[in-house]
């Protein structure tokens, strides 16, 4: 029978917000374009001032245009990780400034979409109920009772309006397919009038405006690249919806169009469509259907603009969101509902528009239809086609100088979705009015209005840049999706060269693996008896004590190839995470390799650029390069406290401390209030006779738990927040909110954001301050005979001093030459790379707010791709050449506290980012969880 029962991770109350699948992309997608309503409200007007019988030409072009555009974007998505939201390609080619001014644009343009449709719901149900009742209803109320239903799906989920906008879209398009049969059934091929694509009926009118209304019927389709945060695999999800309802959408209007004109003949055409007007297609469901089809047609008109409305409703809702969370727009407007998972705020701001629309309008007595629906459809239709032309020139801007470009995919096809997308803008400015259907000049100013939203957007984005850096680091964020590699790209190579890797514990293990991967030759030295480093108690100057706990959660952290055991518990123990290492080298048989208990004494550069190493075993050896991954915690930083000399009691650094057990009967001052210091101040709290907290400025302290989940994984994404909980995208106002006011407690107030500095997770000192188990001081002033005096006048009288005020990247057997080093830190090349010696290389030398096992894994890639470059000669000038001049800010606009520590402080996403550039440059394949799987033993 077992003791103990096995800990299982509980999923009880994560949800995951990423629901949608292809198929309710696409009912959504074809949903914004209306088909029904786009045949009804835009085939007469097409026929009469466009060119009449030649329109299914028009709706071809369109199709083919669209079909090039969305062949650009597939193309892109699949080399660029992004939320799905088209601005974001537009940033990421054409800069970031014009890709505020594109998100302004789309925002403003879906914006306007959603009223003129709110008003043309509200027109098309005053006319149906009139025919059917002959009740006059004013239009404006049924555009409120319109809004009020879409503000409702909106708010509540975009799952839920995908059901409903799914059952319509399949009725609208079962009322045109019967009238097609019933068309085919009594004209049979004389549906289909073969004039309709002959070159004379094609140019019979202005194409230009033909073409322009056929743009504006598909109107929509790209709004899938706004549920990018709402599916599970977007880069496949999205460009496969965006083609499907293209070709789709595409044969639907061409066919009816066809089928329309077949059905009324090419000859009287014009003249009936100009006589009927907007009732022209439904007076043809009656003909051929009866007054059933009809009355079905009529009714799922309302129901088509209505589903047009709320899928373009959802579209601007989550342009708002996107801004939100850019925080390019009020911050609130970036939050998910806390049980539905919508963009709710954003949904109700863009249903207060709305309404404020349909109030002016209502009041203004204006036509609903002509000049409410028309001027602002048209704007939307206007700024639509701009960005789809600004991001279809994106796609060729990105693919322009890549290696990877290819001819069809990358720069023909996009181009022609440019060109005819630009030329579709340029002819709805020059004939706005004939969209508009009006002669009003305000009306028809509302091009010029387009581009200056547009230029005020980048302005903006330059005012971005220079006053909020963090904000323009974060804005649009995508990242390069590494491809795949071939084996042109990366042919085995036989190295001869032999390197030198010094240390074993996880940064040291991670790169004998890639060096083991990749054939480099190599000897392994790690001073101690065993491998995991500092995690195991027993290897002399190691900082770890009885305690101490992994900051960051199993969810979060562990190697590439092997996760943590799903029995750890959510924060291993120092002892699960060495047996963890040590199972993690017996895994990939990494501990056969190293040579244990020999230390490196000295390492010196030699003239032909090599390096001799002596060893301590009394050996000497030549070595082509250096890596080294000794790890950043083994030398204290012991600064001098005026009067310690006088102390009668004992002073430590963290790095001696193992035990509270030490503590007991002591009074203890702990001095600093990094993880290991809070640590140790909440041990003292428990075990001394008296514990007393030191610190010199504000700290902000991070719970290792929110709403019972770990905060790495909540925060990180990496698990979506339990039912009725809303995580918002302002982290620092997350903590402060929870954690609440430190000052309480006696500490300082925090002087810096959350991400300025490394964070400290740990609360359990607050609740050892809130009980007075531990008091709080400020910065020691002097050290006394038998205590402390602090710089507020206070003193203490105390046994023992424990001084947690970090490390020193020492290397102790190389030279640590002023302009390679400053304040204990080496300044290196992406935190890997000596910029004074080709070859010597550092592991695990860097700061960031994030699980380091597969960071360091991401540099061992680094260090590999250069030794690559070394032995064959493929890009090895251009790596020397940024080693020596290339200064990324890796800090993501982050102005960090001014610390020794965080000299070498980096900010996550913007180095992953950056490292995933130069792999793409450099043909380097993208580590994952497969890569060492030939290694497993």
């Amino acid at each position: 029978m077992k003791n103990k029962k096995e800990r299982k991770t509980s999923n009880a109350l994560i949800r995951d917000r990423r629901t949608l699948t292809t198929r309710r992309i696409v009912f959504l997608v074809i949903a914004a374009a209306a088909p029904l309503a786009a045949m009804i409200g835009n085939v007469p007007l097409a026929l009469v001032y466009g060119n009449g019988a030649g329109l299914p030409v028009a709706y071809l072009v369109a199709a083919i245009v669209l079909i090039c555009f969305s062949i650009g974007y597939a193309t892109m998505s699949r080399r660029v990780v992004n939320t799905g939201a088209f601005y974001t390609y537009i940033s990421r080619a054409l800069g970031k400034e014009i890709g505020v001014g594109a998100a302004y644009l789309a925002l403003t343009s879906y914006t306007a979409m959603s009223c003129g449709l709110a008003g043309a719901f509200g027109y098309f149900m005053h006319e149906l109920i009139k025919a059917a009742a002959m009740v006059d209803v004013p239009w404006y109320l049924l555009s409120a009772i319109g809004v009020a239903i879409v503000a409702f799906w909106g708010y509540r989920s975009v799952d839920l309006s995908a059901k409903i906008l799914g059952f319509l879209m399949t009725a609208e398009f079962a009322v045109l397919i019967v009238f097609e049969v019933l068309v085919f059934a009594k004209n049979g091929f004389a549906s289909f009038p073969l004039e309709s694509f002959t070159y004379k009926q094609a140019t019979s009118g202005p194409f230009g405006i033909a073409a322009l209304i056929a743009f504006t019927s598909f109107i929509g389709f790209e709004s899938a690249a706004l549920y990018g945060e709402e599916t599970k695999n977007p880069e496949k999800s999205i460009p496969r919806a965006t083609y499907i309802a293209v070709v789709l959408v595409g044969i639907f209007y061409v066919l009816t169009s066809w089928m329309i004109i077949g059905a009324t003949g090419v000859t009287n055409l014009a003249e009936r469509a100009g006589a009927d007007g907007g009732v022209f297609v439904l007076n043809l469901l009656q003909e051929y259907g009866g007054e059933v089809l009809f009355d079905i047609g009529a009714v799922l008109l309302c129901t088509s603009v209505l589903a047009g409305y709320s899928a373009l409703h959802n579209a601007a809702s989550r342009y708002l969101f996107a801004l939100g969370r850019e925080n390019i727009a009020p911050r609130m407007f970036g939050e998910y509902h806390k049980d539905y998972f919508s963009p709710h705020l954003a949904s109700l701001a863009i249903s207060a528009v709305s309404s404020v629309a349909t109030v002016i309008f209502a009041i203004s007595g204006a036509d609903p239809y002509k000049v409410f629906a028309a001027s602002f459809i048209a704007m939307g239709t206007l700024g639509i086609v701009a960005l789809q032309s600004f991001a279809s020139l994106s796609v060729v801007a990105f693919f322009w100088k890549r290696k990877d470009r290819q001819l069809w995919q990358g720069t023909i096809a996009p181009l022609i979705g440019f060109v005819g997308l630009a030329i579709a803008f340029a002819l709805a400015a020059i004939h706005y009015n004939t969209l508009t259907g009006s002669n009003n000049r305000w009306i028809n100013l509302v091009p010029l209005l387009l581009i200056v939203i547009v230029i005020g957007g980048i302005l903006n984005g330059f005012r971005i840049k220079k006053n909020k850096p963090v904000v323009y680091a974060k804005l649009a964020a995508t990242q390069l999706r590494s491809r795949k590699i071939t084996a042109a790209d990366y042919p085995p190579v036989t190295y001869k060269e032999t390197y030198c890797l010094v240390g074993a514990g996880p940064a040291g293990l991670v790169m004998a693996r890639g060096l083991v991967k990749e054939g480099v030759p190599f000897d392994w030295f790690e001073k101690h008896n065993d491998v995991s480093g500092i995690w195991d108690m027993e290897n002399t100057g190691t900082p770890m004590y009885e305690s101490a706990h992994f900051i960051s959660s199993k969810y979060t952290s562990g190697f590439y190839g092997f996760p943590m055991p799903q029995s750890f518990p959510d924060y291993p123990s120092w002892h699960q995470i060495r047996d963890y290492i040590k199972d993690f080298a017996n895994k990939f048989n990494l501990k056969n390799r190293v040579t244990l208990g020999v230390s490196v004494l000295d390492a010196q550069p030699l003239a032909d650029n090599k390096w001799r190493v002596k060893l301590s075993n009394g050996e000497e050896k030549t070595y082509d390069g250096l890596i080294n991954a000794t790890g950043v915690t083994w030398h204290p930083n012991r600064p001098h406290i005026m009067g310690e000399e006088k102390f009668k009691g004992k002073i430590l650094h963290s790095v001696e401390y193992r035990s509270p057990e030490e503590f007991k009967g002591q009074r203890v001052l702990i001095v600093g209030a990094g993880n290991s210091g809070v640590d140790i101040a909440s041990d003292a709290a428990r075990f001394a006779k008296a514990a007393y907290f030191s610190v010199r400025r504000g700290y902000r302290f991070i719970p290792k738990y929110l709403f019972g989940l770990p905060t790495d994984a909540l925060v990180s994404g990496k698990i979506a927040p339990p039912k009725g909980i809303s995580i918002t995208g302002d982290v620092t106002k997350l903590v402060d909110t929870i954690v609440g006011d430190l000052t309480r407690y006696g500490l300082p107030k925090p002087d810096h954001d959350l991400l300025a500095s490394h964070p400290i997770m740990n609360t359990q000192v607050l609740y050892h301050l809130g009980h007075g188990d531990l008091i709080a001081k400020p910065d020691v002033q002097e050290i006394t005979e038998s205590g402390a005096i602090f710089k507020d006048g206070t003193s203490v009288e105390l046994d023992q001093i424990i001084l947690a005020t970090g490390y020193q990247y020492s290397v102790p057997y190389l030279d640590q030459v002023n302009d390679e080093w400053k304040d204990g830190r080496p300044q290196l090349y992406l935190r890997i790379f000596s910029r004074n010696y080709e070859n010597l290389y550092f592991i695990g030398y860097a700061e960031f707010a994030d699980a380091a096992y597969r960071r360091f894994d991401d540099m061992a890639q680094m260090v590999l791709l250069d030794i690559r470059a070394r032995a064959t000669g493929k890009h090895y000038q251009e790596l020397l050449a940024l080693k020596k001049s290339d200064n990324p800010d890796l800090a993501g606009g982050h102005k960090y506290i001014d610390s020794p520590r965080h000299t070498n402080y980096i900010e996550v996403d913007t180095y992953l980012n950056y490292l995933a550039i130069l792999r793409d440059r450099f043909d380097w394949p993208e580590v994952d969880e497969k890569t060492y799987e030939s290694l497993i033993q």
